[in-house]
C-alpha cells in the first residue's frame, strides 16, 4: 500500500525514472535468464542420454510410463533347457517329519528335482619339466607344456577368468582380487589383476590387430565416438561397428585423422554416423559414402516440438518420411529402390522450405542440408542402418565401464582396455562364448 501511495504523489520526472530503473532492471533479468538457459542446453538437449535425465524422468516424478510388467500379447516365451543330471541322490525318510512318527512304509511312488549346483575347487598342478641337450648344437633347453604360462603362477582359467571379469562384467581390480582370494582361495592383489589384464592383452594383441585389418573389407561400418578420461585429461574413445566386428581406438582428439588411420584411404563400404564434421571431411576426401543418423535427427525435432507446439506437424512429417524410409529398404528391386529414394530426397527438400522459417528449426534445417542425400543412402544400400544406434550400443560397455572405475590412469590402461573390449565384443557380435574362446586362445 505503501508504495502505491508513494507511485501516486511521485511527479512525472519521478515515475519516468523509476519506470526507466525497472526496464533496466528487466533487461538485466533477461540476460542472466538466457545464460542460465544457454548453460543448462550443455546438461539437457536433444542429445542428453536416458541416464543423464535423473529426476526429470517421468517415473522419478511418479507419472506411469510405459507398458504393464510382463511379457508382450504374441510373445511365445522361452522354456529353460532341462539340466542332465550327472550324479543322483536317493532322499529316504525315517519318520514322519509332522508329528515324528517312525511306523512309515513306502508307497512305491517318488518324486524328482534337479537341482543346479557348482563347486569351486582350486587346482594347484605342478610340471617337473625335463632339461635337455641338442647333441648336435650343444644348446641346453627345457621342455614346456601348452598349459604353462609364458609369465607368471596363474593358468589359463584365471587368466581368461579375470579379464572377463574386467571387461564382460565391468569388475574393478580390486573386486577381481578379493573374489579370488575369498571365494576361489587363490590369493590375489589388485596389482596382481591389473598385471594379469596387461599380460592377455599383450598376448592377445594379434587377434586385435586382425579386426583392424578386417573393418576396412567390411561392406557397412557404423562409428561413434565418445569422451574417455585419462587421469584427468580429456581424450575420446572411438568405435567401430560392423554385424561382426567391434573395434575400440583411443585418440587423444575427438578428430584428426582418425578415420583414416583405421578405415583406411581405400575403404568402399558404408559408414553411418552423426553430424560430426570429422565424417564429412573423409567422405569428401575419399568418396565414402555416409549414412546420417535418424534417430539423431528425430531427437532434435522432437525436442524443437516439445519447446513450441507450432512445430506439431513438422515432428509428425519428419516421423512419417522415416518411416517411408524403412519401407523403401525392404524393397528387393534395386530399381524400385531408386526410384524411391528421388522422391524420398525431393519430400525431405520441401520439408527444409517449409520449416526453414521458424527460429527454433534453424539449426536443425541447416543439419538436413549439410546431410544432403546422405540421410537416404541406407535406401540405395539396405546393409547400412538408417540410425547410428548400433554404435551407441556399442560404445556403451565403455560409458558403464568408465561410470565404475572413473577413469583409466595410464597409456597401458588404455591398450590393455581397447583390445579387450574389441575382442569381448566382437564374440558377442559373433555368438561366441569370451570365456571359452579366450581361454582357447591363452
Amino acid at each position: 500500500m505503501s508504495v502505491k501511495i508513494e507511485l501516486e504523489e511521485a511527479d512525472k520526472k519521478e515515475l519516468i525514472d523509476i519506470i526507466l530503473e525497472q526496464e533496466k532492471e528487466i533487461e538485466k533479468l533477461k540476460k542472466e535468464k538466457e545464460k542460465l538457459e544457454k548453460e543448462f542446453k550443455k546438461y539437457k538437449n536433444a542429445h542428453t542420454p536416458s541416464s543423464k535425465l535423473g529426476f526429470d524422468k517421468p517415473k522419478a516424478l511418479g507419472v506411469r510410463v510405459g507398458r504393464k510388467p510382463g511379457n508382450r500379447t504374441g510373445h511365445n516365451g522361452k522354456t529353460r533347457a532341462k539340466e542332465k543330471p550327472n550324479r543322483q541322490i536317493i532322499v529316504a525318510a525315517e519318520k514322519n517329519p509332522s508329528n515324528g512318527n517312525k511306523n512309515i512304509k513306502e508307497t512305491g511312488y517318488f518324486y524328482k528335482e534337479k537341482i543346479v549346483d557348482f563347486q569351486i575347487k582350486k587346482i594347484v598342478t605342478e610340471y617337473i619339466c625335463k632339461e635337455y641337450i641338442d647333441l648336435d648344437t650343444g644348446e641346453i633347453f627345457i621342455a614346456k607344456h601348452h598349459d604353462m604360462p609364458n609369465r607368471g603362477i596363474f593358468g589359463k582359467n584365471v587368466t581368461a577368468f579375470v579379464n572377463w571379469l574386467r571387461f564382460k562384467c565391468r569388475v574393478p581390480h580390486d573386486k577381481i582380487a578379493s573374489t579370488f582370494t575369498e571365494v576361489f582361495d587363490i590369493p590375489m592383489t589388485t596389482p596382481t589383476a591389473w598385471d594379469i589384464c596387461n599380460r592377455v592383452a599383450e598376448k592377445v594383441s594379434y587377434k586385435y590387430e586382425e579386426l583392424k585389418t578386417n573393418i576396412r573389407e567390411e561392406k557397412a561400418v557404423n562409428a561413434d565416438e565418445t569422451g574417455a578420461n585419462r587421469n584427468g585429461n580429456q581424450e575420446w574413445l572411438w568405435g567401430f561397428f560392423s554385424s561382426m566386428i567391434a573395434l575400440f581406438v583411443f585418440n587423444p582428439k575427438r578428430g584428426g585423422d582418425i578415420l583414416e588411420r583405421v578405415l583406411g584411404k581405400d575403404f568402399k563400404g558404408k559408414l553411418g554416423c552423426d553430424g560430426w564434421s570429422t565424417y564429412a571431411v573423409y567422405s569428401k576426401e575419399y568418396g565414402i559414402l555416409l549414412q546420417r543418423c535418424w534417430a539423431h535427427l528425430l531427437r532434435e525435432v522432437k525436442y524443437a516440438y516439445e519447446k513450441n507446439k507450432e512445430l506439431e506437424k513438422a515432428y509428425i512429417w519428419i516421423n512419417d518420411i522415416f518411416e517411408k524410409v524403412k519401407k523403401a529398404r525392404k524393397l528387393k528391386s534395386e530399381s524400385l529402390r531408386k526410384q524411391k529414394h528421388k522422391k524420398l530426397v525431393k519430400e525431405l527438400e520441401r520439408w527444409t522450405q517449409i520449416y526453414r522459417a521458424y527460429p527454433k528449426m534453424r539449426d536443425i534445417i541447416t543439419k538436413v542440408k549439410n546431410g544432403g542425400e546422405f540421410w537416404f543412402t541406407c535406401v540405395l544400400y539396405p546393409e547400412i542402418e538408417p540410425t547410428n544406434n548400433g554404435a551407441e550400443r556399442g560404445l556403451r560397455a565403455w560409458r558403464v565401464l568408465e561410470k565404475i572405475i572413473g577413469c583409466l590412469r595410464t597409456e597401458q590402461g588404455e591398450k590393455t582396455t581397447e583390445i579387450m573390449l574389441s575382442l569381448f565384443q566382437t564374440w558377442d557380435l559373433r555368438n561366441v562364448n569370451p570365456y571359452e574362446q579366450l581361454k582357447v586362445i591363452l
